[in-house]
């Protein structure tokens, strides 16, 4: 009987074990050219990565696992609890209702792109009647929504932003809405020459980036509240702006 008892408590101190272990890593997922933020190509999986990777070591978790999907498909993933969280998106209300958002890491303002050999917008009044370009899974933010929302202006959403900058360059819409850095990079990877391109000077819209947990997932809430506080802990000591100053976006 009291090997038995002794037993027990050995496989109970294991499986005890086994979940700490499981609970210790996370699988977080997020999508490729979204530069400086994340990107395959980028050192350390780009800036917002390492900060994502770094707020889960402060926080004790052994090991944060970066897998990479399309935007569509990673937060879908993130929505069903397949993963511990996704990175980097800008809140939205409709968003809010299948994930719980981090406090800001980062901040981006987003341009709207024109041919420079079709037309020249100088201002946002300009783009009534616009065609603009945003790809899926991409948020309607600030003036770019108001636009949309109101029928001032049409969107068309490809797949990704590089096909956004090739119908430009082709005539087939009039405005791409993107960030700087994003938009080089993708006028690149396109085949593009960058100073075929302009930009309007004020931005369409200035977005917070988050992390963010689907509300699905059994531990959404503990998984928020240890990034929160490493990443207050990771903003007081002076660490998160020295690795944001990395990125010139």
């Amino acid at each position: 009987m009291k090997k038995q008892w002794v037993m027990m408590l050995v496989l109970t101190a294991s499986l005890m074990m086994a979940t700490q272990a499981k609970a210790d890593h996370v699988r977080i997922v997020t999508g490729d050219y979204f530069a400086p933020f994340t990107g395959r190509d980028l050192p350390d999986g780009g800036i917002m990565t390492e900060i994502v990777r770094r707020a889960f070591e402060i926080a004790g978790y052994d090991h944060a696992e970066i897998i990479w999907r399309s935007w569509r498909q990673g937060y879908d993933m993130t929505v069903r609890g397949e993963v511990e969280g996704t990175f980097p998106y800008a809140y939205t209300p409709f968003r809010a209702r299948s994930v719980l958002f981090s406090e800001p890491v980062a901040s981006l303002s987003a341009f709207g792109w024109y041919a420079k050999s079709r037309q020249n917008f100088e201002t946002i009044d300009d783009l009534n009647g616009a065609a603009l370009c945003l790809p899926l899974g991409y948020a309607e933010l600030g003036r770019t929504s108001q636009m949309l929302a109101t029928g001032r202006a049409t969107r068309h959403a490809p797949p990704d932003m590089r096909t956004c900058f090739k119908l430009l360059g082709a005539g087939r819409v009039d405005i791409v809405v993107a960030p700087r850095s994003e938009a080089r990079d993708s006028m690149r990877a396109a085949g593009l020459e960058l100073d075929h391109f302009g930009h309007i000077e004020e931005p369409l819209s200035t977005m917070p980036l988050h992390f963010v947990v689907g509300l699905n997932h059994p531990r959404a809430g503990k998984i928020m509240q240890d990034f929160n506080t490493a990443l207050r802990e990771l903003d007081e000591s002076g660490e998160l702006a020295v690795l944001l100053s990395r990125a010139q976006y």
